[in-house]
């Protein structure tokens, strides 16, 4: 099998299963908070986004943006593995967790994670009414128009929340990068050139970059903070 082929399957995959797997990535971006996972949702994110965009632009546009959305992952992934999260405190949470081994689900939820699943609940109740009622004319097809809004509202929308609710640059920004990629569902389906996906990827990246920086100078002046 070539990989036209692969990824002409990959494509064909059912578009409510693309939908709902976009809907509990954007999710996971609120409720968890080990970086590592967050990541993995971000990059998954990336790539169910690239799956939707498949069914209204080409296979090599959709492609690329899901391959600068992955590209992003990394340099994300190496900024929180250098300032161990930009979190101090963690180090004592991992030695409590390892007195009481029962409660290691703390460092992938974290404080007050009901409240989170309650917020991004709310907010998927709310975006997917939203775009269920009144679906944007992107596309002829109607329930192609309501998947994509559905999608777009979604992501942009628990993208702010997990801006606002945040207090850790990197998850900030994993908030802002997800309200980004929520514009650029919609945008890429209504203006599908080469030009307007490569300078939003563009964009992507310098936001990556910006708040690697960012997420670094947090980092060393808390590090700087006397106790």
């Amino acid at each position: 099998m070539t990989n036209v082929d692969i990824a002409k399957t990959i494509a064909g995959l059912p578009g409510a299963a693309v939908l709902i797997g976009l809907l509990i990535a954007a999710a996971l971006l609120v409720i968890l908070v080990n970086w590592r996972l967050l990541i993995v949702a971000l990059a998954l994110q990336y790539i169910l986004i690239g799956l939707m965009l498949t069914r209204v632009v080409p296979i090599e546009l959709a492609a690329v943006k899901a391959l600068v959305g992955i590209m992003i992952c990394p340099v994300l992934y190496i900024t929180a593995r250098r300032v161990n999260w930009g979190r101090p405190e963690e180090e004592a949470e991992e030695d409590k967790a390892a007195e009481r081994p029962q409660r290691r689900w703390w460092h992938i939820l974290g404080a007050g994670w009901p409240v989170r699943v309650i917020v991004a609940v709310l907010a998927l109740a709310i975006s997917t009414g939203l775009a269920s009622r009144n679906p944007l004319p992107i596309v002829t097809d109607l329930t192609l128009s309501r998947d994509l809004t559905t999608g777009a509202f979604s992501v942009i929308l628990l993208g702010l929340i997990n801006a606002a609710l945040a207090e850790n640059p990197l998850k900030v920004g994993i908030g802002l990068l997800s309200v980004l990629a929520g514009f650029e569902l919609l945008y890429t389906a209504v203006e599908p050139t080469l030009t307007i996906v490569g300078l939003l990827g563009l964009t992507n990246l310098i936001l990556a970059l910006a708040i690697a920086y960012l997420t670094t100078a947090w980092a060393s002046r808390r590090s700087e903070v006397p106790e």
